[in-house]
């Protein structure tokens, strides 16, 4: 039987449709929280994080005081991360990878809630040491929905996930919401990494979004402070 569709990416769509068929026409103020709650039966969270994705894609801005405007979409000039190409890309030909766990299993709460799934679903959880010249360089702590990426297998984790993901499954990767911030290494991580507690890393923690909205992957990358580059691109809308 076809799971039902989370309630937010029914409204994320229907909103979004709206902004494109001019039903919202640009620069003009959509309803507020409270009247798309009543409009769609649900929550304020819910509310909240489908437009939460379409602030990302630069559909919509938030004024204080004002309430959420629709942008200029027909510019075509959005904020874009480009870490969420992958290390593979950003390392093309000296990234090797070691799997240490590659399990398939129920999410704990905080896991699902950062997916937007329920604790009955199950997700891949993946965690690989990436070696970047023959160095144990970054470690990664990945989760992913197998109802978004199928059949994934234990030789795209010594490659490319994101290379099946984009190629193999024709997905398109729209947004990448990222936290950084440095911290200091676990036991595995002083295991694998040849690290001691005066040692930090800097992390990486992701939510990524494909361009329907679902949420595909959410991760957490350490990378070694002396080799780690972190670039932003952000266009003035």
């Amino acid at each position: 039987m076809k799971k039902k569709q989370p309630k937010y990416l029914v409204i994320y769509e229907d909103v979004k449709e709206k902004i494109l068929s001019g039903h919202y026409p640009i620069n003009s103020r959509i309803a507020d929280g409270n009247t798309l709650v009543q409009e769609y039966d649900a929550s304020l969270m819910t509310v909240k994080k489908a437009l939460d994705i379409l602030v990302s894609e630069g559909f919509l801005i938030r004024r204080r005081g004002y309430g959420t405007i629709v942008k200029d979409w027909t510019k075509g000039k959005k904020a874009h991360l480009y870490a969420v190409e992958g290390s593979s890309k950003r390392h093309s030909g000296q990234l090797e990878s070691e799997v240490l766990t590659f399990e398939v299993e129920h999410p704990n709460a905080d896991i699902a809630h950062k997916l937007s799934i329920d604790v009955e679903d199950f997700i891949y959880r993946i965690e690989r040491v990436r070696y970047v010249k023959k160095v144990p360089t970054i470690i990664e702590y990945t989760y992913m929905p197998i109802s978004i990426i199928p059949q994934l297998k234990y030789s795209h984790l010594t490659g490319s996930i994101y290379k099946y993901i984009l190629e193999e499954l024709g997905l398109v990767i729209q947004s990448s919401f990222l936290n950084v911030k440095g911290v200091r290494p676990n036991a595995l991580e002083k295991q694998t990494m040849h690290l001691t507690d005066t040692d930090f890393l800097m992390q990486v923690e992701q939510v990524a979004n494909l361009d329907d909205g679902r949420i595909f992957e959410y991760s957490i990358a350490r990378h070694l402070p002396d080799s780690f580059n972190f670039e932003t691109v952000i266009f003035n809308n």
